[in-house]
């Protein structure tokens, strides 16, 4: 008997720890938006009378408190933020900012049980982006274009190498042929004179009877 007992009270005990289970829903979420905008949380769109209470918190701040039939605490953590005391469960952010960057936490209790939402909300600047942008893409076509600027350029340098080198062979082999060529023209003038001085020391010697 006091087995069976045991055991009932085990089941109750599961059971009851699965109905909590069941009865508590978190849901988190990535949001994002631009700078200027207006954000919009809401933590459940349909709300009805049966809402006991609703938290909110930035980070670990406690921003609102609302409980049914009770005043409404709110320590908004900027004057851009309010929530209607009647519709609690919707939070606005108007014209944020990037301090307003954060997590946002809902918390709303009713005889269903606790719904949790959560929002990782991130503001970002499309300036910034925009600039960012725009110097990636100058890069992508700057970079191309100075590295194609920079090889038309050694290319042309050794264009103009060659041509030289091309032009000094020439004229060496031109060099060379003339001095070749004028070798034995050279040698053909030493031959003549030497055939004129010759007759004319043989006239020499004939004339003063000299042998």
């Amino acid at each position: 008997m006091a087995t069976l007992l045991s055991w009932d009270l085990v089941s109750v005990v599961i059971m009851l720890f699965l109905v909590y289970t069941e009865s508590v829903t978190k849901i988190k979420t990535n949001k994002s938006a631009s700078l200027g905008e207006d954000v919009y949380l809401v933590c459940n769109e349909s709300m009805t009378n049966t809402t006991n209470q609703v938290i909110w918190r930035k980070d670990t701040v406690l921003i609102l408190s609302h409980s049914k039939g009770k005043r409404t605490h709110r320590n908004f953590t900027s004057g851009r933020m309010s929530a209607d005391s009647l519709t609690p469960t919707e939070l606005i952010i108007s014209i944020v900012e990037l301090t307003d960057t954060g997590t946002y936490n809902c918390t709303v209790t009713d005889r269903r049980g606790v719904k949790t939402m959560e929002w990782n909300l991130t503001i970002t600047d499309n300036l910034i982006d925009n600039a960012e942008n725009g110097l990636q893409m100058l890069l992508v076509f700057t970079i191309p274009s100075a590295i194609g600027g920079v090889a038309l350029f050694i290319g042309i340098c050794c264009m103009v190498w060659l041509c030289r080198k091309i032009k000094k062979e020439q004229t060496s082999h031109c060099e060379r042929r003339g001095e070749e060529s004028n070798a034995p023209s050279q040698g053909h003038a030493a031959q003549r004179a030497q055939r004129q001085r010759s007759q004319y020391f043989e006239r020499f010697n004939s004339v003063y009877g000299h042998y």
